[in-house]
């Protein structure tokens, strides 16, 4: 018998067939396979899928996230992500490389050893304490000098010098003067701010030096005398004769008092006779004494060489 026709609708062209196996015969089973539509839309390639995968933050591990950071930004350079992978290996697994950097960082720590040591400050001796006494004034006042003119970075305005001076100024009379001046300052008074330096310099010398400087100088010059070396005695008796105020004969008579009485009878009994500035005076005084002590020393190394034995004199 003849089947009646049917009309089978055309497939459209964007449906595929595919067969899928609903069941598969084993052994007296039938295999079934249904028959499924679905639309043919195109698949992205799988290389794309991979590397929209590899390059999502989320999916990376934080080295890989840095490295891919470092690719996709302008400012670092491909050695940067080389020098990046080689510290990620094991440290024996690559040869250690010298960073140019290293001499360059050498030379800016040196020069910041520099700088900082010329801002310290130098190793003077500090002053003295002052008790008030005046014939320590001259000598305290010297050494903060010194120590201010050595060590200018450390006194930047004269409030600072005057505090200096001050906070060494212990016990005595000098504590009175020190407590009422140290007392403006520290008050920032602006009378106390308007003296200078210099003035309060003066202040200080004028608060504290002997009554008569040149009196002083002359008796200390009158007590005077040489002790072993000429040279430390004309030292000693230049620095008092400057305040005394002697001309050139009466410093002569004074210098003359200091040393001992054989030395001046050599010096007076000279070949070109005996000198008549102070100052003749004084090289005179160190020529004879060095040779004296020169000629002494000869003699002790002739006994020595010679086998004599120094005489005792009872």
């Amino acid at each position: 018998m003849s089947q009646p026709l049917t009309e089978t609708p055309e497939e459209d062209p964007g449906i595929r067939r595919t067969l899928t196996p609903s069941s598969i015969s084993t052994g007296s089973r039938p295999i079934e396979f249904e028959e499924k539509s679905s639309p043919s839309t195109p698949k992205p390639p799988e290389s794309d899928t991979l590397n929209t995968s590899a390059n999502s933050p989320e999916e990376l591990d934080p080295f890989q996230r840095l490295l891919q950071g470092l690719k996709n930004s302008p400012r670092s350079p491909r050695i940067q992500l080389e020098t990046m992978a080689e510290d990620k290996k094991p440290s024996g697994s690559r040869p250690k490389k010298e960073e140019p950097e290293v001499e360059e960082a050498v030379i800016g720590s040196t020069m910041l050893v520099q700088v900082v040591s010329a801002v310290k400050e130098v190793k003077a001796a500090l002053p003295r304490a002052f008790t008030g006494t005046q014939k320590d004034t001259k000598k305290f006042l010297r050494e903060v000098l010194i120590y201010i003119v050595l060590n200018p970075k450390a006194f930047p305005n004269d409030r600072s010098k005057k505090l200096f001076l001050l906070s060494y100024m212990t016990n005595g009379l000098g504590e009175f003067w020190k407590n009422d001046k140290t007392d403006l300052l520290l008050a920032f008074d602006p009378e106390a701010e308007k003296v200078t330096w210099s003035e309060f310099i003066d202040d200080f010398r004028t608060s504290f030096k002997p009554l008569d400087p040149a009196l002083k100088a002359q008796l200390e010059l009158k007590d005077l005398r040489m002790k072993e070396r000429a040279d430390e005695y004309m030292y000693q008796f230049t620095y008092l004769a400057k305040q005394t105020g002697y001309n050139n004969a009466a410093q002569i008579v004074a210098f003359k008092r200091g040393l001992p009485r054989s030395l001046v009878l050599k010096i007076m009994t000279r070949p070109e006779g005996a000198p008549t500035m102070i100052k003749d005076w004084m090289n005179a005084a160190i020529i004879f004494n060095e040779s004296y002590k020169q000629a002494l020393e000869y003699g002790r190394t002739w006994d020595d060489e010679h086998g004599r034995k120094p005489q005792r004199n009872f």
